[in-house]
């Protein structure tokens, strides 16, 4: 089954690990989502980033790797509950690319057995998600 998910952020919150200066550093950000489309709910997600380049005062020309998890509560294809997602992606001019693993096993309620992947190019606080899905 596929899912087309139009997701806003709510919150962002970022701070620096380690590193150099703010282009050449480590961080760590944690932020609020809601769902809307095929899938309505919400999320919160905890990131770590590795930034290589590019103006802290102007985050959109950050470049870097990240990667993280993402918790999802909401209702799916008429069924409610909750799934864990993997990230893994790169922001590199002004777009986050993400792919998306559900975590094997973090289904809850109705959404128990869930299993699929997703991916979306995001270029600023609202973007569309893919995700395939199957039910075990």
């Amino acid at each position: 089954m596929h899912a087309t998910v139009t997701v806003t952020a709510k919150s962002w919150d970022e701070s620096q690990l380690a590193g150099s200066d703010p282009a050449h550093a480590i961080a760590q950000a944690t932020f609020t989502t809601t769902w809307a489309g095929d899938l309505v709910g919400e999320s919160t997600s905890a990131l770590l980033l590795c930034y290589t380049g590019g103006d802290p005062a102007d985050p959109s020309t950050l470049v870097g790797p990240y990667t993280g998890y993402e918790y999802v509560t909401g209702t799916l294809a008429g069924k409610t509950g909750s799934f864990a997602l993997a990230a893994r992606g790169d922001h590199s001019d002004g777009v986050a690319r993400t792919e998306l693993t559900l975590v094997p096993d973090s289904g809850t309620g109705e959404l128990a057995g869930i299993t699929g992947s997703g991916s979306y190019a995001a270029t600023a606080m609202e973007y569309t998600l893919e995700l395939d899905y199957t039910f075990a």
